[in-house]
């Protein structure tokens, strides 16, 4: 239902508004008229055949891919062209109250109005194509970290994580292939992929054979998965679907609030995602291990991040923010972790989006802490103001 009423809001308000304005400083000429009434209509009509019959499989999965992308990618050329335009209204009514521009400036005038629009337009769509070339080319970040703690038979070890992958319609599969092949070249010991691996229904990946890519992940002491709230979006298919799908068809060992000691050197935990109805606590979880060998945990969602730091884990790893994924979204989240971070908000009273650390590194007490911005996305395929990245940790582990 929510994303019925963001699409209605987009789709009718915002692309309304645009229209107007745009129409407003267009010449009262047909073939000029007639086509930038076209463009409207047909991307309203796109995107609701997309919406309503993505479930029912009278769509192929190409035409199903293209609406996805037209239709998410409007989302995005909405927000921000209302925002502009907006920005000219705001001036027209002060200027039309207080007159602090020239007489020779009307703001009313077609001229200016169609100018401004354009230039706009060109603003716009320059972000966006920077946006999706930073979505489709993912930075591989690097980082070193020492652990304390005594791991016999594994001195160092090269962790590859991977959050937020949201394979699916708009996530296809030869993105997936790209993705498999940048984690492979990183030549990792162990791949961890923290939650939303799969992005809504079980069906894109079935039509696409999407197993083939994540059967490619290869690593020595294994190639492991936690859950994160995508994985229990209910869309029309069988409980656990998609964590089936995971395990049993794309070869992944899926860490269900359990915990696997490798090697005979550290632990790997991994944690439901807090839309599991039966989600464990992590103390216990591990209260049978040795805390004398290092603790990896995997927690999809960073809601709080003392209950790894008070568990004794060495490395906690998240996804699930995205880090806003694009402006001002993240400028917005910064802002609120600031507010949280005062103390000031008590931890019941904070709304879900609210967190302790967005995006990046940490280090609370003895606990390494990283948040992805993730790998893949939801929905609109653009990372203005943040990356699409890999994560690479440097584990060296010295009693």
């Amino acid at each position: 239902m929510r994303v019925f009423l963001n699409a209605i809001f987009v789709q009718i308000f915002l692309s309304t508004y645009i229209f107007w304005r745009g129409w407003q400083g267009l010449p009262d000429k047909n073939y000029i008229k007639v086509p930038y009434m076209a463009i409207f209509i047909g991307e309203l009509f796109i995107y609701f055949m997309g919406f309503f019959l993505s479930g029912t499989g009278l769509l192929p999965f190409d035409a199903l891919h293209s609406f996805a992308w037209v239709g998410t990618s409007w989302m995005i050329f909405a927000i921000y062209m209302t925002s502009l335009l907006l920005v000219y209204d705001v001036l027209k009514y002060v200027d039309g109250k207080r007159k602090i521009f020239p007489n020779g400036i009307d703001f009313k005038a077609k001229k200016y109005r169609l100018s401004y629009f354009c230039l706009s337009l060109l603003i716009v769509c320059g972000v966006m194509a920077y946006g999706n070339y930073r979505f489709r080319n993912p930075v591989v970040q690097e980082m070193n970290l020492t652990i304390e703690k005594y791991s016999p038979n594994v001195d160092k070890l090269k962790i590859v994580v991977a959050a937020d992958i949201h394979a699916g319609y708009l996530i296809d599969k030869s993105i997936i292939s790209e993705y498999v092949n940048i984690i492979m070249e990183q030549k990792p010991d162990i791949i961890l992929l923290v939650g939303d691996i799969i992005d809504y229904d079980i069906k894109s990946l079935y039509e696409q054979r999407m197993e083939t890519e994540f059967l490619r992940l290869k690593a020595p002491y294994g190639v492991y998965a936690s859950t994160g709230n995508h994985e229990y979006i209910d869309v029309d298919e069988s409980a656990e679907e998609k964590i089936k799908w995971l395990s049993e068809r794309a070869g992944l060992t899926v860490l269900r609030d359990s915990m696997v000691k490798i090697a005979d050197s550290f632990y790997l935990v991994g944690r439901e995602d807090d839309k599991c109805e039966t989600r464990k606590e992590l103390s216990e979880i591990i209260q049978d291990i040795d805390k004398n060998y290092p603790v990896i945990v995997m927690n999809h969602e960073p809601h709080r991040l003392c209950e790894e730091v008070d568990a004794g884990a060495d490395i906690a790893l998240y996804g699930h923010t995205h880090y806003g994924q694009f402006f001002p979204v993240n400028t917005i989240m910064d802002i609120s972790s600031a507010i949280y971070n005062t103390g000031l908000v008590p931890e019941k009273l904070k709304i879900r989006s609210m967190y302790e650390l967005p995006y990046g590194y940490k280090k609370k007490g003895n606990t390494h802490i990283y948040v992805s911005s993730g790998l893949g996305l939801a929905g609109p395929q653009y990372r203005i103001g943040t990356l699409s990245e890999i994560m690479v940790l440097n584990v060296e582990f010295k009693n």
